[in-house]
């Protein structure tokens, strides 16, 4: 049996298909996502007020898992990525720092995200010195837990399709799917369950 469970979750906390309550304050749009679903990813240089996201995520009783994503051209520039790491440093324990890449980071990266969770996305093998695995032609390389991020808007059988792949990791997995709206997001958690995980 897979030892395999997707925490489900999507970019952002815009979603367009009257999931929110009409009347809902924008800042308390997170407590009422993360109680529908596990995982979300933002840009780590967000406008959405992080300190408050950090300090929910501490206080919840069930799991959830933050994303913050980087995109290449700051995860290579040591200078931009140590200003970015100084805003959210204090809580590096409260999230995943997510990039995809088209080459292995340098040493000089690497370095500075020591005592960071991470995560790869890449078409191809980085062979760093962190856990690897193969889903859907990408490479997922990774110290904690694997992210498994997709732009793409997907059919039924293409997610299930998705789920049957990535249930191989044999482990808790981080499904982001990018643009899906709550009724996607919905749909790929009905049937991960059916497909029991």
């Amino acid at each position: 049996m897979s030892e395999t469970e997707f925490l489900i979750g999507r970019s952002g906390l815009d979603l367009q298909d009257d999931f929110y309550p009409e009347d809902l304050p924008s800042e308390w749009r997170f407590d009422y996502y993360s109680t529908m679903f596990k995982a979300l990813s933002l840009p780590i240089d967000t406008d959405e007020d992080l300190d408050q996201i950090f300090e929910d995520i501490q206080e919840a009783e069930e799991e959830f898992e933050l994303v913050l994503s980087i995109e290449q051209a700051q995860l290579i520039d040591t200078t931009q990525l140590t200003s970015l790491l100084s805003s959210v440093s204090e809580h590096r324990a409260d999230f995943t720092l997510f990039c995809v890449v088209d080459q292995a980071p340098d040493q000089a990266v690497m370095d500075l995200l020591t005592d960071y969770h991470v995560c790869f996305q890449s078409d191809k093998p980085l062979l760093l010195d962190l856990n690897e695995a193969q889903i859907n032609a990408q490479t997922l390389s990774f110290n904690q837990m694997p992210i498994l991020y997709s732009a793409e808007t997907w059919d039924e059988k293409q997610m299930r399709s998705y789920l049957e792949d990535a249930s191989s990791i044999n482990a808790k997995t981080i499904l982001i799917c990018k643009f899906a709206e709550s009724s996607a997001l919905n749909k790929i958690r009905i049937i991960a369950e059916l497909l029991g995980y």
